[in-house]
């Protein structure tokens, strides 16, 4: 009955906060009156000044109460963790002025200075204090309350914008801390100290969240990435002026061979590969070579289509209506044999489909009387 008596009466004498120092280090769970204590410590034992400090208040808000409390002139400051974690502290245009004044030369004058912009120097000056305040506090809170949130904090860079504050903190509800600290005679200013409210939960690593090594991730980003494809079946060089003449439904003929040399030419007309043309499940469909047309063969040169093709050379010429001649050195009478027994239409016949389209034109449905016959599937491939 004498012990809650004697605390009513220290209450109101001194206050609510500086009674329950005598139950907990920190004060209650806000842990404004751990915060008052250990900044009057840290500010004469680690930074020798004595001050006062005044008032300590906490309340929990938000980003935009938390970017309203910094007034002008102010000198923000990021607070980082180890892990991730980011806080804020603002120190006053006259707090900051009357410590960086005792830091600088020693004592303070009676009259501040005049009012000017503070820069990075003048936040790293004002570390020997910050620093200190936060390792002090982290501690008492962590013994007091065996809660870690207030634990690790260091002084970070200055914020150049306090309408930056929203875009480098993360969302969430802080703790924030308003204190008054009155050093030297009258030199007063304010001090607020934001952390976030608790800890972040860490994940245990596992497979699935454990970064990949760069070569790996770059080479799998690459090879997911979208590549365009073109099926190219014949390339051929035309005038300016046979350009100019053409119309709506002449005929552009080409070689049977343009159906069995089909490639495949990616961003900038790199061959991928080369195949035939034909038919799966009712659509048009090239079927790869199995050995690959991107592979390159160690002494051979593959003549690349729309390329002009090489004269005088032995294996290629030209007859006299313009077209190749296979008679000529090197290369059979009767053309190049490309295999091809799986496939499911015959070259042959194509050869006599084209000789009909020359004569008789196309009538809408394929070529001439006899159409090309692309109505056997290739076999199915599994993906």
């Amino acid at each position: 009955m004498a012990e809650n008596g004697h605390h009513a009466i220290l209450r109101r004498i001194l206050g609510e906060d500086r009674v329950s120092l005598g139950g907990a280090r920190g004060g209650g769970n806000n842990g404004a009156a751990a915060l008052r204590l250990e900044m009057a410590r840290a500010t004469r034992d680690a930074f020798g000044l004595t001050a006062l400090v005044e008032e300590c208040k906490a309340e929990k808000a938000g980003l935009p109460e938390i970017e309203a409390e910094i007034g002008p002139g102010a000198l923000p400051i990021l607070l980082r963790t180890s892990d991730g974690r980011l806080g804020l502290v603002v120190y006053s245009s006259e707090l900051a002025l009357a410590l960086l004044e005792w830091r600088l030369i020693g004592f303070l004058s009676e009259t501040a200075p005049p009012e000017r912009t503070l820069t990075a120097t003048d936040a790293a000056v004002l570390a020997d204090l910050t620093d200190p305040v936060l390792e002090r506090f982290g501690r008492a809170m962590k013994e007091a309350d065996g809660v870690d949130w207030a634990s690790g904090y260091t002084q970070g860079a200055r914020i150049e914008d306090p309408r930056h504050v929203p875009l480098i903190m993360a969302s969430g509800r802080y703790r924030l801390y308003r204190l008054r600290l009155v050093a030297g005679r009258g030199r007063a200013g304010g001090l607020i100290i934001a952390l976030p409210e608790a800890a972040p939960v860490v994940r245990p690593r596992t497979a699935g969240n454990v970064a990949r090594p760069w070569p790996e991730a770059l080479r799998a980003g690459v090879l997911g990435a979208e590549l365009s494809l073109n099926a190219v079946l014949w390339r051929s060089r035309v005038s300016a002026a046979a350009i100019a003449r053409f119309r709506p439904g002449d005929l552009i003929p080409l070689p049977a061979a343009a159906l069995r040399a089909v490639q495949l030419e990616g961003p900038g007309g790199v061959v991928i590969a080369g195949g035939r043309l034909g038919q799966a499940h009712g659509d048009r469909a090239i079927k790869l070579d199995s050995e690959g047309g991107g592979t390159e063969v160690p002494g051979f040169e593959a003549p690349q289509l729309g390329s002009a093709l090489p004269m005088g050379e032995p294996g290629f010429g030209l007859d006299d209506e313009g077209g190749l001649d296979f008679a000529a050195e090197g290369l059979p009478a009767d053309g190049l044999d490309l295999g091809g027994e799986e496939f499911p239409f015959d070259p042959a016949g194509l050869d006599s489909d084209l000789e009909n389209a020359l004569e008789n034109g196309l009538d809408g449905d394929g070529f001439g009387a006899a159409p090309l016959d692309l109505s056997e599937d290739f076999p199915s491939v599994s993906a």
